[in-house]
């Protein structure tokens, strides 16, 4: 929303203004904006517009803050006469942490004039093309269109100028059968090029599935073969990622593993993948699964790889940590090895920039190569289960397009099924990958959190029961 020369031009009035022994400012603010459709029609368009920045002044071992809304010239030296005056009347503090002085980050260009420009109009002609094609295919879709166009910035007078600008947009549509005898879903989110969203491919790929599933056969609970698509894997992959970084990480040094700790738990801006019944702690938590392992050695199977690859030309997150430090990529497990921050700095945060490694594989290629077992393309309500002895159990439903697959073909529609599995038993059992997009790995579709994932094959994945309903 605020371009770095806009940024750059009101932290350093701030700064000059306060004429204090040290200033930091940070500055905030943007656009967050979305388009809602129902039966046929938009039903909500929004648009939020907020702003802010704070100040905090030092005299000798004395601080104050203050922040505003008011850019104005007037706003400004008013916030900053506030935070002169409680820093005079403040107590000293002796342990002040030293200011961070300038610093190189990874170069991110995340705010394309294709999603920049990605206004109501562009949404509603969207809209309109994914409308037309399901009630061509004789469903009825619903769905969302999410934008952001955020700043963020940290500026102090020892040179520190940490500006990072974020714009992106996503696509997410469940189409139905008027009589809820069917549903699908396809999505992409937290993508930052809008020629990345082909509305009509993934409207046709909902319709498609709304009427594939309909009059969907019960099977036996049981162990199966499954495809997750990449919002399932999504889903499933957020749910362990807090074990990363963890004290009980294997690192180079024991302070890096602490501060590794730190900064997975405190979260970057633009990061955070877990979402509820994930992460590494709560019930039936996996914070010590890496306990007694040793950079090395194998914990996955050889076709998991999963990295924190800051600077992804897809992804284009931000390459600063939450202290403002540059971050640094990381692979954390390679082909199934235990890998991790070892030489690269002991704040790497796992939720950064997140890629799980792929292939070139096609879900139709996927399951082509599958004798039996079954596609998944969405979990809903997915929470921790208590468990002794199975760190990370979790249980959840599939939904919105749940199919058989007999030898290399679909066979047809499934009755949805409740699920137990953990993620740390699931990874272990991969026997395919495919090619990864991007998706978001929470429970919404905005906000930090886009991974890129691939569809994934898993064997030996528990479903427990059928859940027969469509839900609402």
């Amino acid at each position: 929303m605020y371009s770095r020369e806009q940024v750059k031009a009101v932290t350093d009035k701030i700064i000059n203004m306060a004429n204090a022994d040290a200033v930091e400012v940070t500055l905030s603010g943007g656009e967050r904006s979305g388009t809602r459709w129902a039966n046929s029609s938009i039903t909500v368009n929004l648009v939020q517009y907020d702003r802010n920045v704070s100040v905090n002044v030092r005299f000798g071992q004395k601080s104050g803050s203050a922040n505003t809304r008011d850019f104005s010239d007037a706003g400004l030296k008013a916030m900053v006469d506030e935070a002169v005056a409680e820093a005079k009347q403040a107590n000293d503090s002796p342990n002040l942490p030293e200011l961070l002085g300038a610093q190189e980050y990874v170069p991110v260009d995340a705010a394309l004039p294709s999603v920049v420009n990605f206004g109501p109009a562009e949404r509603a002609r969207m809209v309109r093309d994914s409308i037309d094609l399901s009630e061509k295919m004789g469903t009825v879709g619903a769905g969302y269109i999410p934008k952001s166009d955020q700043t963020n910035c940290t500026a102090n007078s020892k040179g520190l100028f940490a500006y990072y600008r974020s714009a992106e947009a996503g696509f997410v549509l469940t189409c139905r059968m008027a009589d809820g005898g069917g549903s699908g879903w396809a999505g992409i989110t937290g993508i930052k090029d809008i020629s990345l969203i082909d509305a009509k491919a993934l409207t046709e790929v909902a319709s498609s599935k709304a009427l594939k599933s309909r009059k969907a056969k019960a099977l036996e609970p049981g162990r199966y073969t499954v495809i997750l698509e990449p919002r399932a894997n999504a889903r499933f992959l957020s749910l362990m990622t807090g074990i990363f970084g963890g004290a009980a990480f294997p690192t180079a040094d024991a302070a890096g593993a602490a501060a590794a700790g730190a900064g997975a738990g405190a979260g970057a801006r633009g990061a955070g993948a877990g979402g509820r019944g994930g992460g590494g702690g709560g019930r039936g938590g996996g914070g010590n699964y890496f306990a007694g392992k040793v950079q090395g050695d194998r914990v996955f199977s050889d076709l998991f790889t999963l990295k924190s690859d800051i600077g992804n030309q897809v992804l284009r997150q931000t390459p600063m940590l939450g202290d403002n430090r540059p971050a640094k990529a990381v692979t954390w497990i390679e082909k199934g090895l235990l890998r991790g921050p070892q030489g690269q700095g002991p704040f790497a945060n796992v939720n950064m920039s997140l890629v799980q490694e792929g292939s070139n594989l096609s879900i139709d290629d996927m399951v082509k190569q599958t004798r039996r077992g079954l596609l998944v393309t969405f979990f809903w309500y997915i929470r921790g289960v208590p468990a002794e002895n199975q760190p990370l159990l979790n249980t959840g439903m599939t939904r919105d397009g749940l199919f058989l697959i007999e030898n290399g073909e679909i066979a047809g529609p499934v009755q949805n099924f409740r699920w137990n599995m953990s993620p740390l038993v699931g990874y272990n059992n991969l026997s395919l990958v495919g090619k990864p997009v991007p998706i978001h790995m929470g429970e919404s579709y905005d906000g930090g959190g886009t991974g890129l994932i691939p569809p994934v094959r898993i064997e030996e994945f528990y479903m427990t029961s059928i859940s027969p309903a469509i839900e609402p």
